[in-house]
């Protein structure tokens, strides 16, 4: 009995302490969206990096080279070496309305997502159209990580109806969106 009792306080002490821990800082806010990209963007076009290397062989330019060691005669032959090689290149794709792939900025600052090939801006929350970025209207995307928000910046161009994000790559890498809604 006097166990079960001290095993009743334990628990409630426990329980108590993990009830009593919260979250203290306030929940992050990019601010309010703005009107230019509110809304959701059916992606229609992307130009991107496609990684790719193999192993060629190459083989040493040295002739067969004869070692003695007294009685004992040895050859040694060719190396063939395997060398690994990049053959990065980049690929443009047009994606038909099938299976959308949208991107949804909201009047609050937040960002989701649907669709396969949108992952790259799957764990992006929030957002904030930038003014200052050097080569015209930009836009601030924030990842929350480890209980900080960290922002990479893209740069946010308007054709007609077609909203074009540039990422940054060695050529030119952008999205072009669609604005369903």
């Amino acid at each position: 009995m006097k166990n079960s009792g001290l095993l009743l306080i334990f628990f409630l002490a426990v329980t108590g302490f993990v009830t009593s821990c919260k979250d203290t800082s306030p929940a992050f806010s990019s601010g309010a969206g703005d009107l230019r990209i509110v809304g959701t963007w059916q992606l229609h076009e992307r130009r991107f990096p496609k990684d790719s290397t193999y192993r060629v062989p190459v083989y040493a330019t040295r002739p067969d080279t004869v070692i003695t060691n007294r009685d004992t005669v040895y050859t040694t032959r060719p190396d063939t070496l395997s060398v690994l090689r990049d053959t990065s290149f980049y690929v443009t794709r047009r994606y038909a309305g099938l299976r959308p792939q949208t991107l949804t900025f909201d009047s609050e600052g937040n960002l989701s997502t649907s669709g396969s090939e949108m992952t790259y801006y799957t764990p992006i929350r929030q957002f904030r159209v930038d003014s200052t970025f050097d080569e015209g209207l930009g836009v601030n995307l924030y990842i929350n990580t480890n209980g900080a928000n960290v922002s990479f910046r893209q740069k946010l161009s308007f054709v007609r109806d077609t909203l074009i994000l540039s990422q940054r790559c060695d050529q030119p890498c952008y999205l072009k969106l669609v604005r369903l809604r």
